[in-house]
């Protein structure tokens, strides 16, 4: 009885953890104030691959910044000695979020910039995210990862 009952305080501590966690989420969608950590990237048609720290996507009310890494097919050379990753700034967009059961999607249409990337983000409750990026110029790439306040 007592090891249910030491079960049952323990779970109950938890409770205020997690509706702060899904709150904190929430706020970092709403506030159009994130940067999402890539732990692994899946090509369209290859195998996941594990990245290394250092790879971002940054978004804040006026500025979007990927520095993302791109294994895929392209189907325009980039001009100039581009190392062929998802890098770009853009501070013509268009943000908009959806509330799901778990998460949240928030989409993010570029302007002005090559290739017109459109991100989609799916941000789960408890940090986790899932990032697609879709370019008229290659294959499209899915990234999982965190997101952390920025």
């Amino acid at each position: 009885m007592k090891y249910k009952s030491i079960v049952l305080l323990s779970l109950l501590a938890l409770v205020p953890l997690i509706g702060n966690s899904q709150s904190s989420m929430k706020e970092l969608v709403e506030s159009k104030r994130f940067v999402f950590e890539a732990q692994s990237m899946s090509p369209l048609k290859a195998s996941m691959r594990t990245l290394t720290p250092g790879y971002t996507l940054k978004v804040s009310p006026d500025t979007v910044v990927a520095d993302l890494p791109y294994a895929g097919r392209a189907y325009q050379a980039p001009y100039g000695g581009s190392d062929g990753g998802i890098k770009f700034e853009a501070t013509n967009f268009e943000y908009t979020t959806k509330e799901k059961k778990k998460g949240w999607t928030i989409n993010i249409k570029t302007k002005g910039v090559s290739g017109n990337p459109k991100v989609i983000v799916d941000v789960f409750d408890n940090g986790n995210a899932r990032v697609v990026v879709y370019s008229t110029d290659r294959e499209s790439i899915t990234f999982n990862g965190i997101v952390k306040g920025g």
